[in-house]
This record gives structure tokens, sequence and C-alpha cells, in this order.
């Protein structure tokens, strides 16, 4: 990989140190053309023409084919989202649900799995178990946490493959089996990690996995994807719905069931200029190679990682051993309000890192067209910060 190339495709790198990628990432020059691109041709054309209609949904499976590739799934189960809550919630709310079925998930989690799982409970009468969970905990640390509350009521696992607070990179294949067996369902959130790591679904075996366009893939904002099983898309129903969800329909009130197919998930309008840009998104990733971009994150992490570590006053939240970590890297500054510390670094710095309000912490993200120049950068002025 030539990482000149990927920064001069990144017109942020020029005037930033952008470590915030975790929240939502810069998008290459291509990215940015193909937005543009399909912006102007429905102008040029009309957003309706026959050309524009056709080619608008051949676009659309374009990007459909190129999610279900970098997951390794088939295109008939990925349904194109506006981001990773809005599939969770297309999963959450479709599935039929008994009052006293359990919902296992964890403490630490994002808002956008505990808040879900609040409705559940208050809607549908669902009991959650939400475990405790710390940045220090080892991967038999969770598998017992999580089979020591397992019971007969128990429906789900809904948890996130990476923890947005600290990285904590979770055991999916091991909860998958220690689940599977006892048919649970896995729900995973992957807002942190296509793009990000290596990403094989059918490897995983989880039922249903949520991903966004706008983070690690460089995509633009409004735009992710679902993934549902085969043989689970029919037991998940729309819970909003256009015309697009049923066979057939007359004015009489008269239409024929649900579609069988993900399709049924869609409404009538999606933005095909966003649409482009993800799968041009996709395309710039896996021409890199996502084992690379895995390989050059982690490297920058660690590296990270361990020069805080030689810092008086940081205290490191997120995991050094490999297996657990990922491009995120959490920590505190002793004595300093982590949004002061966040506003510091890009007033004084020009360097872009985020807080974490469940750790109270700062966090920063590292990804392919990041450098060690910048890791030291932050290191430095980390440093100067804590003095």
């Amino acid at each position: 990989m030539d990482l000149d190339s990927v920064r001069q495709e990144m017109p942020v790198c020029s005037t930033t140190i952008y470590l915030n990628t975790g929240w939502s990432g810069p998008s290459p020059i291509s990215v940015v053309e193909a937005v543009k691109e399909r912006i102007e041709y429905e102008n040029r054309l009309g957003p309706t023409s026959p050309p524009a209609y056709q080619s608008g949904k051949e676009i659309q499976q374009i990007a459909k084919d190129s999610v279900a590739s970098l997951l390794n799934v088939l295109s008939e189960e990925i349904t194109l989202t506006q981001c990773t809550t809005d599939g969770l919630n297309t999963v959450l709310n479709g599935i039929d649900w008994n009052p006293g079925d359990e919902v296992i998930t964890f403490g630490l989690e994002h808002s956008s799995v505990l808040i879900p799982a609040y409705h559940l409970q208050d809607r549908h009468g669902v009991t959650l178990r939400i475990l405790d969970l710390q940045p220090g905990d080892s991967r038999e640390s969770i598998l017992n946490k999580v089979e020591s509350v397992i019971t007969s009521r128990t429906r789900m696992l809904f948890f996130s493959h990476i923890q947005y607070t600290c990285g904590f990179r979770m055991p999916v294949k091991e909860l998958r089996s220690l689940t599977k067996s006892k048919d649970i369902l896995m729900l995973v959130d992957g807002a942190q990690t296509a793009g990000h790591i290596v990403l094989d679904l059918r490897e995983l075996d989880c039922d249903f996995y949520s991903i966004p366009g706008q983070k690690w893939l460089l995509g633009p904002d409004g735009t992710g994807a679902l993934y549902i099983r085969r043989d689970l898309i029919q037991s998940v129903s729309p819970k909003r719905v256009s015309g697009r969800a049923v066979v057939s329909y007359d004015n009489r009130g008269n239409y024929e069931s649900y579609l069988t197919s993900m399709d049924k998930f869609l409404l009538t309008t999606m933005s095909v200029p966003l649409v482009a840009g993800l799968a041009e998104a996709i395309r710039f990733h896996k021409a890199l190679d996502p084992n690379v971009v895995e390989k050059h994150t982690l490297d920058l992490s660690r590296r990270l990682k361990y020069d805080l570590m030689e810092l008086p006053g940081i205290n490191l939240l997120s995991p050094t051993d490999d297996d657990l970590s990922c491009g995120l890297t959490s920590f505190q500054v002793k004595g300093k309000e982590p949004t002061d510390v966040v506003n510091r670094l890009w007033d004084e710095h020009g360097i872009v890192v985020r807080q974490v309000n469940e750790l109270s912490c700062v966090r920063a993200s590292t990804h392919i067209f990041n450098t060690v120049g910048e890791i030291e950068a932050l290191v430095d002025a980390v440093k100067n910060l804590a003095k």
C-alpha cells in the first residue's frame, strides 16, 4: 500500500490531523465525485427520466452487491438503510415479541443499542438482562457473564461487535457458539466494524448485522446496510411500510401479503447519489485490501496505546491484547475534563478526537489514511496537556 497515494485521495489530510473516524469519516475524492456526478446527471436528465430511473435502480443493486461482497453474504440478504440504528430498529421492531421474552445486552453499550432495548421493555414487556462490562474484561469473563443469565425465556443476545466507548472487540464467534444451540437470536451492531476490520458474516454466523456507510467505510452520511440471514427474512415484519412491502394491492382494501424478500423494508424514496457514494466507498476500501487496512489501523493503535502508557498522568482504558483491540483508543488525562482535552487538541494543535461520556474519557480513531507522525503529534500534545 502506498500511504502517500491514499492521503492524496483524502483532502482532510492536508488541513487536519483527523482521528475521529469512529464518529464519522472524511470521504475520499472519488466518493465525493460519485455523489456529485449522480446529482448532476439527475439534474440534466431529470430524476424520473427513463435512463435516470433505470440507472438509479442499477446503482442501488450495485451497492447491495458491494455490501454483500464486503460481508461475504448473499445480495438478497441485504437491504440498504439510512444508518446502523435504522437497521437495528428494523429487526427489533419487526420481531413478534411476547411478554416475558428476555434480551441480553451490556451496560457499556452505545445508546443505539440501549434505547431500542429499553423500548422493547416498555412496549412489549420484554425483560432486559443488562450485564456489567468493563474495558478490562477477558473473553472468558464475558462468556461466563452471558451464560450465567441465559434462561429458557432468553430470546436474543444484542450487542456491539466493537464497543464504541473503548474499542473492546467482543468475542462474537464464541458468543454465537454459546447461544446458537439454545436457539437464541443474535443481533449485532456493526457501527465500528465495516471498513475497519475484516468481516465475514458467514464465519461469524450471526442472525442479524447492521452497518453504517459514513464511519470507517468513509462513505456519505445517510447510508448503511442491514443483513438478515436468508432463512430469517420472512420472520421479520416491516413496521414502516409502503407499496413496495406487498406483492400487489388495489384501492378496495385488498392486498396480497407482504413480500418475503428484503425489499419489503424499503420505503418509496432513496437518495441514489448517496447510494452511489456508498458503492464507491466500498470499491475504494476493497481496492486497498481490507486486510491491509486492518493491519495498518491496528499497528497505529498499538503504537498510540504504548506511547500513552509511558506518559505520567494518563490512564489508558482500551485493551492492549491484539485479539481484543481495534483502531479505537480511549484514555483519560488526570485532572482534565474530556471536553477540555478535546477542545484544546483542536484549538491548539488541529487534532480532531472526541469525548466519550460513559467512561469520561477521550477517544482517538486511527485509520488507513493516518500516519505515525500524526500519532506522535497527538502523543506530544497530550503530554503537554498532562503537565
